[in-house]
């Protein structure tokens, strides 16, 4: 089965959904710090609102150069790129550990509970941006 991809909806439906991805990411970010303010405070001069929104909106654009690649080379480049966005997610999920072990700039620490938050930023902006994505392009 062929699948076919309209690459004229990457111009203005799919960054919309992925700036969404980023704003639900500000919100979950901005309640982590009101429940775990210490570890939020410990990770804020690598994890910051600024970060989180421009990762977010970094990472996703990467993605979409990807798609692209599938969409101009591959038959079925919808279904590949969900599964390498689920590869990309679950690979995604180390850098937050790497973090915590390696040294951070200006004396930040990563705890548990920020990995976890972090964690839950990964998984936050997959889960709005994706299907969105996914549901969008189609023809």
């Amino acid at each position: 089965m062929i699948e076919t991809a309209n690459l004229r909806k990457l111009l203005w439906p799919v960054p919309l959904a992925i700036f969404g991805a980023g704003v639900v990411n500000l919100m979950w970010y901005y309640l982590a710090g009101a429940l775990f303010p210490e570890s939020v405070a410990a990770a804020k001069p690598v994890v910051n609102a600024l970060s989180a929104l421009v990762s977010t909106i970094a990472y996703w654009g990467i993605g979409l150069l990807l798609f692209v690649v599938l969409a101009r080379f591959s038959k079925r480049p919808i279904t590949y790129f969900a599964y390498l966005s689920i590869a990309a997610l679950v690979v995604s999920f180390a850098f937050p550990f790497l973090a915590a072990k390696g040294s951070l700039p200006s004396g930040a620490t990563l705890d548990m509970t920020m990995i976890v938050i972090l964690i839950g930023m990964h998984i936050i902006a997959a889960a709005v941006a994706l299907p969105l994505v996914l549901k969008w392009v189609r023809q």
